[in-house]
């Protein structure tokens, strides 16, 4: 089995990053990659939450993607859904936590079970 296969989504980072302008320093998201398999695996869904000034949604999703890829805590992630697919799903846009990076067991029975699981938020308000 092809474990990359399981990789059905595809996702953009943005991390942040010093800029000059003229002399001085300011940070802007810049897109650092572009294109990568992924795949959200564990959906927490919560319900909209509304008050009387806005809709607040905040969601706490899974995602899983090779050792490989430069993920960093605090990288904004932009998840295209059944991307890797050619699918035009709906994009997911959330923040990574620390990766936690599970390599290949030595002598593994099924090998390409490596990789990194990122914990995402997904805050959005809508006024």
């Amino acid at each position: 089995m092809n474990f990359s296969d399981w990789y059905t989504d595809t996702m953009e980072i943005y991390r942040t990053q010093d800029i000059m302008d003229g002399q001085l320093t300011r940070q802007e998201r810049v897109q650092i990659a572009a294109g990568i398999p992924c795949r959200i695996y564990q959906s927490d869904n919560r319900p909209i939450h509304m008050t009387q000034t806005a809709a607040n949604v905040k969601e706490s999703d899974h995602l899983a993607c090779d050792l490989s890829v430069d993920v960093r805590s605090g990288d904004e992630l932009k998840i295209t859904r059944g991307g890797a697919l050619g699918k035009s799903g709906p994009v997911i846009r959330a923040f990574a936590s620390d990766p936690n990076l599970y390599y290949e067991p030595f002598g593994a029975i099924l090998p390409g079970l490596a990789h990194q699981e990122i914990r995402l938020l997904q805050e959005e308000r809508v006024t």
